[in-house]
């Protein structure tokens, strides 16, 4: 610090005796080494607050360019430069703003009364490399369909090091899944294999589409290949009800309406309640394309229509009207 320091204040003394040789004893030549000795100077002491300006290549030489030609106006115009830049950064450091936007997250710094939070993909799309780079690492703690498109979208991101931790962080998580799958796999092929495996396997195959893992041209298959397991589970097994719910979410994936009406008939007569049937239900109709019968479903699954979604509800009965 106190080198630093020195080293300004020996810089500012050179230029200073360059201005007096120059303007007072008339001699250009002995002024011009002067006043480039204090150029070197003063550019080693600036590096350390032109180091904070990252959106600025090349500091360190434009600096000193600026100082060079012209003794005492150069180094007042770099230094008044300098000053300018460092202006925003100090800005964005009271600011203490905070990534979030992924459930489950790691914040990328710590908050503030009156902290203003910015999303991921709001972060991923600003022209801060380093606060991208933050983003993309905070996403490593906990897989989510939210974190895998994300990740997906920073793959194309135009630094180096975003893209390779977003490959790096997908190729983790499908080797995770991938190895899950065939560990499950092994078990499943087994004579004996109880029906909770199956499930299992059957679930672990379905995720990989439902977290976004399997590209477009995959999910068909992983989904395929859960209906398989699912169809072996005995209808008198414990699961057999979570495995139709499973199969019906797997249709609906499938946009296969009529074999999704076959499952959902097949629950409903087993008596098998679970939370999701009624959300499942409405999908059903809307694949059908039943506006009146979802129209009646909302009713009857909501009588009295929440605030927040009485909208959509206006927007399905107007279909069914039409």
């Amino acid at each position: 610090m106190m080198l630093r320091i020195a080293i300004g204040f020996g810089g500012a003394a050179l230029e200073g005796w360059a201005a007096w040789l120059l303007f007072e004893q008339g001699r250009p030549g002995p002024a011009f080494a002067a006043h480039a000795v204090a150029c070197v100077l003063l550019s080693a002491w600036g590096i350390r607050y032109i180091g904070q300006v990252k959106s600025l290549p090349g500091a360190g030489a434009w600096f000193f360019g600026v100082m060079i030609p012209v003794p005492v106006a150069g180094p007042a115009l770099a230094v008044a430069l300098l000053a300018a830049m460092r202006i925003k950064p100090e800005r964005a450091k009271a600011e203490s703003r905070v990534v979030v936007g992924i459930p489950g997250g790691v914040a990328a710094s710590a908050s503030a009364p009156g902290t203003r939070a910015r999303s991921i993909i709001e972060v991923l799309a600003s022209p801060d490399t380093l606060a991208r780079r933050e983003a993309v690492l905070s996403l490593r703690s906990e897989i989510s369909p939210a974190a895998v498109l994300i990740l997906q979208k920073a793959v194309g991101d135009s630094d180096e090091q975003v893209r390779n931790y977003a490959q790096s962080q997908l190729a983790k998580w499908t080797e995770q899944a991938e190895l899950n799958i065939k560990r499950l796999t092994a078990l499943a092929g087994s004579p004996d294999a109880p029906a909770e495996v199956l499930l299992a396997l059957a679930e672990s195959l379905r995720e990989m589409v439902t977290i976004h893992l399997a590209g477009p041209e995959l999910a068909k298959k992983f989904l395929r290949r859960s209906l398989e397991w699912l169809e072996k589970i005995p209808a008198e097994s414990a699961v057999r009800g979570n495995a139709d719910v499973l199969a019906l979410r797997c249709h609906l994936r499938l946009r296969e309406a009529a074999r999704a009406r076959e499952v959902l008939q097949r629950v409903e007569v087993s008596g098998y309640a679970h939370e999701s049937l009624a959300g499942l239900r409405l999908r059903v109709l809307f694949h059908e394309r039943n506006w009146l019968g979802l129209r009646k479903e909302l009713r009857r699954e909501m009588p009295e229509v929440p605030p927040e979604i009485v909208q959509s509800r206006r927007f399905w009965e107007a279909r069914a009207a039409a």
